[in-house]
């Protein structure tokens, strides 16, 4: 069986140099900074990325897709913690570019193994605009992948951000929304005091909170009509839609009376429609049939995380009680329709 993972994450030395060189000059509380660096460093222990693989984009990243069941991998810049909007826009803007050049020269190098998606100045809506134009009619990246909420703790149904979406409405691609760092007062007030102080870490971040806020994220831009606005733009939510698929019921019961509501139709119809999810691999059959029967096969594609999470891409799908049919579909029809990878 075919297999196109489509969440698999790089990251560039320069780029991860040039952010963190940045966030050094920036006043901070040396304490919290000391408790935070503590609680990371004691909690994110299963998903810390090995930096060589994360930067590897050519022969020791195909050596191992081939060793794991990987026909080809959606590349993304994915390192939450040295995202490039963490950047003022004088610098993201170029940093940006660089990035979304060196993918697009990967996917030059093996384009029968690797395709991608750009990164984007967030910040700087119209720039960010731009860029994806850039990245996908003259680059050939195939979307963007979008790392949480903007600067100052922006969720992206703000007007301001409304040319990224109109652009990538426009150019017929899709946007992933990945989730990011949580903000300082979101970690404070909701994910410490917990000991050890591992878990202040892992559950502001890929434990739960990362999940909870990029969930949150769907369901503003839903509820801010943007999908009546843009019928047909497609977006991409990771690790089984990040808890929104298990409320979809919930969340029409709860919205669709609400008096003003403007939305044409009930909240569940938006998401089943434009969104497509992907398991990061958590290759887990309980999620799995839920949001099967919840979205469908037709809007289910496969993705590992890599390498955040490593291992074989093929034998969980394989071992499902689905049709072949289906199997196909979300192993590489879905997204090589999405992507026009034919």
């Amino acid at each position: 069986m075919k297999i196109i993972t489509t969440e698999e994450h790089l990251s560039m030395a320069y780029a991860n140099k040039a952010i963190t060189d940045y966030l050094k000059t920036q006043p901070a509380d040396p304490k919290e900074l000391r408790k935070f660096g503590q609680s990371f460093a004691e909690g994110l222990v299963a998903y810390t990325p090995d930096q060589k693989a994360m930067q590897d984009i050519n022969e020791g990243r195909i050596k191992y897709m081939d060793d794991n069941g990987i026909d080809m991998q959606i590349l993304s810049y994915g390192d939450s913690s040295t995202n490039p909007d963490m950047l003022p826009t004088s610098q993201s803007i170029p940093l940006t570019q660089k990035i979304n050049d060196d993918i697009a020269s990967a996917v030059n190098q093996h384009p029968d193994r690797f395709a991608g998606f750009a990164t984007l100045p967030v910040s700087a809506p119209e720039a960010a605009a731009q860029e994806l134009k850039r990245a996908v009619s003259e680059l050939g990246l195939k979307g963007a992948l979008i790392l949480g909420t903007a600067q100052n703790n922006e969720f992206l149904d703000a007007p301001k951000f409304m040319p990224i979406f109109e652009m990538a409405a426009q150019l017929n691609v899709p946007l992933y929304m990945h989730p990011s760092m949580p903000s300082k007062t979101i970690r404070d007030n909701y994910y410490s005091g917990m000991q050890p102080i591992g878990f202040n870490a892992i559950m502001s971040t890929p434990g739960w909170g990362w999940h909870m806020e990029a969930g949150l994220h769907i369901a503003r831009l839903i509820l801010s009509g943007l999908f009546d606005k843009l019928p047909n733009l497609k977006m991409i939510s990771g690790h089984w839609g990040e808890f929104v698929p298990f409320f979809l019921e919930r969340l029409d019961e709860a919205t669709t009376p609400v008096i003003g509501n403007p939305l044409k139709h009930a909240f569940s119809y938006y998401y089943k429609k434009n969104f497509y999810v992907t398991p990061s691999r958590m290759y887990t059959w309980p999620q799995m049939q839920l949001v099967l029967n919840e979205v469908g096969a037709d809007h289910v594609i496969w993705a590992q995380d890599y390498p955040y999470v490593t291992g074989n891409a093929q034998d969980f799908l394989e071992g499902t009680p689905i049709s072949s049919a289906d199997k196909e579909k979300i192993a590489h029809g879905n997204i090589e329709e999405l992507l026009n990878l034919n």
